[in-house]
């Protein structure tokens, strides 16, 4: 991501927000005092109201609206297990599976120092191990080296989808930076197999732009969503309404994605959009430069 879009993000969402609101408390106060309280009042009930559980949750039940894990029926029975085929895809089923990457976890202690999938990552990848043993197709795993490093993301999705899960992987694309890339990247390969149509693997808050990212490149999408934003019983109840560390987490992720989707509709120069293929509701089509 260039400069300027970063800096932007990291004013707009929290704490960058709340931060800058402190800031012109602080001018405000500096030349006259009443509108410096009023300011002070403003930026504390932001900051309450940003790291509220149930503002997050709110947030996050918005993007995952968009889409949810297919419902799978048995079509044909093996000698060892049932084939799946999404129940709304009966006549034209997925033929592969693709995982995007979401970072890495650097030098980790316990794996030697070396560098493995982030935690969010595994659980993208096993939920591809299970749909693999539910449909018996190929996966693909995509995911460069944004930050420079000297093994890609998808090199460690790979090790653990065969190691950790044993999962077969046939494709793998380690120079996608974003999740545009992604797709950009992910086409020749299944392309080149002859595939047209695949399950997206990401999490729920990710799956709008991914989808849009690769129905842009002519993929259909059967959208296979993971990582759900759920409440525990206590969270349902009184920890909803009392601010964390974990709820501004969440509502920042969730406002980052929206600034996200917002700047790939801006931004990014899609070539032709393709048709209306999710079987997901369709996002619309980005708007060019």
């Amino acid at each position: 991501m260039d400069m300027w879009p970063r800096i932007a993000e990291t004013i707009v969402t929290p704490p960058g927000i709340v931060v800058l609101l402190l800031l012109l408390t602080f001018l405000a106060q500096l030349s006259r005092q009443w509108l410096g309280a009023a300011m002070l009042v403003l930026s504390t009930i932001t900051l309450v109201a940003l790291s509220l559980p149930l503002t997050a949750h709110q947030l996050m039940i918005g993007l995952e609206n968009f889409s949810k894990p297919p419902e799978l029926v048995p079509v044909a029975e093996g000698r060892q297990a049932s084939l799946y085929v999404p129940q709304n895809s009966l006549k034209d089923p997925p033929e592969a599976i693709v995982v995007l990457g979401n970072g890495r976890y650097p030098e980790a202690p316990e794996y030697g120092l070396e560098d493995t999938v982030s935690a969010q990552s595994l659980e993208r990848l096993r939920y591809a191990a299970h749909l693999q043993r539910k449909t018996g197709l190929p996966i693909l795993v995509s995911g460069g080296a944004p930050g420079g490093e000297d093994t890609a993301e998808a090199t460690h999705m790979q090790a653990v989808l065969s190691t950790d899960f044993h999962a077969n992987v046939k494709w793998v694309e380690i120079e996608s930076r974003t999740t545009l890339e992604n797709a950009r990247n992910s086409q020749p390969l299944l392309a080149s197999a002859k595939v047209r149509h695949i399950y997206l693997i990401t999490h729920a808050w990710h799956m709008r732009r991914a989808a849009l990212a690769f129905e842009s490149v002519g993929i259909k999408v059967t959208p296979a969503p993971t990582g759900f934003h759920t409440l525990g019983r206590a969270a349902r109840a009184y920890s909803a309404y009392l601010p964390s560390a974990q709820g501004m987490y969440f509502t920042s992720l969730a406002l980052r994605e929206r600034l996200g989707y917002i700047w790939y509709g801006l931004n990014e120069d899609n070539s032709k959009p393709a048709a209306k293929t999710s079987d997901a509701a369709p996002a619309p089509a980005p708007r060019k430069k």
